[in-house]
């Protein structure tokens, strides 16, 4: 008589339905639509360039006040 290795008794739990996740449950806000290499259209951010040139200038003006009142 062989051996029988398969089991005739019902498992012990059965598995439980596992709870669907969804990225849409995580994602707040949508990606904006991909733009072509020649769209020339501005960005919608802020230019950089004041930015730079106020840092830019920034030592220069200091450098001028500090004269202007050793003189």
């Amino acid at each position: 008589m062989p051996i029988c290795r398969h089991s005739i008794a019902p498992p012990a739990r059965t598995p439980r339905e596992q709870p669907v996740v969804r990225l849409s449950h995580y994602v707040v806000q949508r990606r904006s639509a991909p733009r072509a290499a020649n769209d020339n259209r501005r960005s919608r951010l802020a230019p950089v360039w004041p930015w730079a040139m106020a840092a830019a200038a920034a030592p220069a003006v200091t450098a001028a006040l500090i004269l202007t009142r050793l003189i």
